[in-house]
């Protein structure tokens, strides 16, 4: 993927539950270039990168965004 796909995926981490205007605005603020937020959204969706539930997006936990806190080992 994309440097820019990359960071949207950080901005959804850090911002749970953000609608896509507020992902737009966040990506603008950290020089997402992409003239597309939308089609990065949606393929990160697509991809199962990111949740989309009531208009809001989350990030999947899986990758380098798994959750690490649970009392007993991975399987």
């Amino acid at each position: 993927m994309t440097e820019d796909y990359d960071r949207l995926l950080e901005v959804v981490a850090e911002n749970p539950g953000a609608t896509l205007e507020e992902i737009t605005d966040l990506a603008r603020d950290r020089s997402i270039t992409s003239t597309s937020v939308p089609d990065l959204v949606s393929t990160a969706v697509s991809n199962d990168d990111l949740l989309k539930a009531d208009g809001r997006y989350w990030v999947m936990r899986t990758g380098k965004y798994r959750w690490n806190r649970y009392d007993h080992p991975e399987t």
